[in-house]
């Protein structure tokens, strides 16, 4: 699968990721670019009109205030010294209602000077939030377009890993036959577990646990011991790329309310009469001082969901002591330098480093699912800003223009 396509003409090359991003953000720019201007046009008109009509007050004003001026004198001019006393208090008293009159229409124009002036201070802030809000959908459209490589890497990755895969087509065959009595014994199991009886809850836990560790573990050797005969559940037999048997680890599987500590010691004598290396005892119910899988009283104590981890770990770590034992055969520190292995603090720092790995994992899934509700609620708040404002803003304009706005629906 490619996402590069070749131009006949001019023989370039492009992705079609490019094409898609570039075009859909010039229409994102375009009709923001086409907004704004529209906007600031609007704007920029009605306070060009309204300084217009100011000038045109102030110069009426002006004069109305020369013409009363000359008429007044050329009354006082006309009447006598007796009534120009009384002419001047009338005309005084009708140059004071009109100047009052015009006063009180140049503070309601400038009340709407100002206005005006906040709504559009509030055109610039909304301008400002929906450029902020142009850059956020910008870096989502990168963000995809790189969500859209990686599927497309991953999408080459699982044809490679298919053909990787059909080398392993004969070994799945083998496999098949397994799986289906391994179905058998799961309706079985089913069956069984309906009855809701402790020992067939164990007995589900037992088929489980054979179940999981032949997945895990396909070319190792997992012998299950028969009912009625005394001993533990099951035990692998682990071998090495050359098919070499390098040892046994012994399992018994607990299904219970509370933990037993005679477990532990049953379980290490099975362990030597079936001469196997390492004991793990896999419970439902750990001991109250554990959290995690331990070694306690030199056996392996974990729960189901544990037991692959466990079993990679205790696997790779009697491969190398074989490999050890075969370069120093007839020493007879086998079993000892197994031991030293699965008591040191090597093993140990192993097994906590990854137990630390899981739980960091879990941990920063979790904050990351943490941090983007919290971000998907801030932006929800934001968005539901915006329009209010737009909503408070039109209604201010219509308030001002009347139904010379009705035409202008880009911003509804």
């Amino acid at each position: 699968m490619s996402s590069q396509v070749t131009c006949p003409s001019c023989k370039t090359v492009f992705t079609l990721e490019d094409i898609l991003t570039e075009d859909l953000e010039k229409s994102i720019r375009a009709d923001y670019e086409k907004r704004n201007q529209e906007m600031a046009a609007h704007f920029n008109l009605q306070s060009q009109e309204l300084q217009q009509k100011l000038l045109e007050f102030e110069e009426k004003k002006k004069r109305e205030n020369q013409l009363f001026t000359e008429k007044l004198q050329q009354e006082l001019q006309k009447l006598s010294k007796q009534k120009e006393e009384e002419i001047l208090q009338k005309f005084t008293a009708e140059h004071k209602t009109k100047i009052e009159f015009l006063e009180q229409q140049q503070k309601e124009n400038t009340a709407k000077i100002k206005q005006l002036n906040e709504k559009e201070l509030e055109v610039m802030q909304l301008k400002q939030l929906l450029d902020h809000q142009k850059e956020q959908e910008t870096f989502n459209l990168k963000k995809q377009r790189m969500e859209l490589e990686s599927e497309i890497k991953e999408v080459l990755t699982q044809e490679i890993l298919g053909k990787e895969r059909d080398k392993f087509d004969l070994e799945k065959r083998e496999l098949e036959k397994q799986l289906n009595d391994q179905k058998k014994l799961t309706e079985q199991m089913s069956r069984k577990l309906e009855q809701g009886s402790m020992q067939t809850q164990g007995e589900v836990q037992e088929l489980a646990l054979e179940e999981i560790l032949k997945q895990a573990f396909p070319f190792d050797i997992v012998r299950e011991v028969g009912k009625g005969k005394r001993g533990a559940d099951c035990i692998l037999e682990i071998r090495n790329e050359l098919g070499h048997s390098c040892g046994k680890i012994i399992f018994e599987s607990k299904r219970t309310k509370e933990f037993n500590k005679d477990w532990l010691s049953k379980l290490k004598e099975d362990a030597m009469e079936a001469s196997c290396d390492i004991s793990v005892l896999v419970t439902q119910v750990m001991p109250d001082d554990l959290k995690m899988f331990d070694n306690r009283e030199g056996v392996w104590v974990c729960k189901l969901n544990e037991v692959i981890q466990l079993v990679k770990v205790i696997r790779e770590g009697i491969i190398r002591v074989y490999r050890a034992a075969k370069s120093q055969e007839n020493k007879g520190e086998k079993k000892e330098m197994l031991y030293n292995y699965f008591t040191g603090n090597e093993f140990m720092q192993q097994m906590q480093a990854v137990n630390e790995a899981y739980l960091y994992l879990k941990s920063s899934i979790d904050r990351e699912r943490f941090q983007m509700e919290k971000m998907w609620k801030e932006r929800e708040k934001q968005l539901d800003k915006v329009l209010m404002n737009n909503h408070h803003l039109i209604g201010s304009i219509r308030g001002i223009a009347g139904s010379d706005f009705d035409e202008m629906n880009l911003l509804e």
